[in-house]
């Protein structure tokens, strides 16, 4: 167990019995709602179950409520599989871990960064390739962070939009660069999520075509021209091009200017 203030905070909503991240954490902390207790107790018994009301409806309104309850956080989507080293080629056999205390170690290594820098987002890569790591540009301060693996220092004002479903990442980041003016993101690594946008619970039930658009529709209302279109987007894993996205026929990303 940690004695780091930051906790590491697996929010899951009805895959009780799917929770992958558990095994990369040695004492996970799992957040999910009241009535959903006991399932997740008895699937994932050496966690930590830490329930919100069944009123708190949403990953964005969990985040907001993980905040509040947790002070200094660090969130994981509990469908990560492993963690890439991009540093490592790809023909390195160890380009890649799954071992907890490696992997605890370079988020309470970042979250120690950010408290000393007073950066209060702060998060990993969304790199998919070692090809597109820069050793000389492994920490970064004007990308945003990605939604499965980031952190938050306990703040009173940056806050997720529940008006959205979706996006939260994008969301918090650009909130934060307004405010702040930065965002820390560690480029060395990257978690890999494993069956994303098709996986069973989680945001699965709500992630369709209007949620994405009513999403990009609110970004673009509070950010403007940050906020870029993209076509219809490919779908990327283990740096490699798999096919076109299934579900949404187009996608946004975020330029900063500084």
């Amino acid at each position: 167990m940690s004695s780091s203030p930051c906790k590491i905070v697996i929010p899951s909503h009805k895959r009780a019995d799917r929770v992958i991240t558990g095994k990369l954490l040695r004492s996970p902390i799992i957040c999910v709602a009241e009535s959903q207790r006991d399932e997740y107790v008895r699937h994932n018994p050496g966690a930590e179950i830490v329930c919100h009301p069944d009123d708190v409806v949403g990953l964005i309104p969990k985040r907001n409520w993980m905040v509040k309850h947790f002070g200094d956080i660090f969130m994981l989507d509990d469908d990560i599989s492993k963690v890439f080293i991009n540093y490592r080629s790809e023909d390195d056999l160890e380009n890649s871990t799954v071992d907890p205390v490696f992997i605890e170690k370079i988020i309470y290594n970042l979250y120690d960064l950010a408290k000393m820098l007073g950066i209060n987002l702060f998060g990993f890569s969304n790199l998919t390739a070692p090809v597109q790591y820069n050793e000389f540009d492994f920490l970064s301060l004007r990308r945003s962070i990605t939604g499965c693996s980031y952190g938050m220092l306990k703040n009173d004002y940056l806050v997720w939009n529940e008006k959205m479903k979706v996006k939260e990442d994008m969301w918090i980041s650009c909130l934060a660069k307004y405010y702040d003016r930065k965002v820390l993101v560690d480029l060395r690594y990257t978690f890999v999520q494993q069956k994303t946008m098709v996986n069973r619970g989680g945001l699965a039930g709500i992630r369709n075509q209007d949620t994405e658009d009513q999403s990009i529709l609110e970004l673009k209302k509070n950010f403007g021209s940050v906020i870029h279109m993209k076509s219809k987007g490919t779908v990327i894993k283990d740096g490699k091009v798999l096919g076109k996205k299934e579900k949404i026929k187009h996608n946004i990303s975020v330029k900063f200017c500084f």
